[in-house]
């Protein structure tokens, strides 16, 4: 019983781990790519740019996909098929990871990613 528990806990904390780099992984794509910049430092969208913040991961893997394959039908749609076209499986993966599970991002640290950091 007592080995079982230390597997199932060594089993937790390697997902937890894994979890938390792949989180860090996507934000740093995330301002790295400059999603930011129409997508909001929170991912909260505009009038103009969807909202990515808390989206569904299989639904954004998906749409990441679509635009790295170059599946556009709008002006829009072409502009995020010249950023996808360059993402790997795994930064597709970190990136929907990322903003599926979605904090929201502080101003200091938006502005250490502008000046070259990658915040919290």
């Amino acid at each position: 019983m007592r080995m079982r528990f230390i597997f199932l806990f060594v089993i937790l904390l390697t997902k937890i781990y894994a979890d938390s780099d792949a989180y860090n992984r996507g934000e740093m794509l995330f301002f790295a790519n400059a999603c930011s910049s129409c997508h909001g430092p929170s991912a909260e969208g505009s009038s103009t740019y969807p909202r990515l913040a808390n989206k569904k991961s299989s639904y954004l893997k998906k749409k990441l996909i679509d635009f790295r394959e170059g599946k556009a039908s709008s002006v829009s749609q072409q502009m995020m098929a010249q950023f996808a076209k360059k993402l790997s499986d795994q930064d597709i993966d970190d990136l929907s990871f990322f903003l599926s599970n979605h904090k929201e991002v502080p101003v200091e640290d938006v502005q250490d990613d502008i000046l070259g950091g990658f915040g919290s």
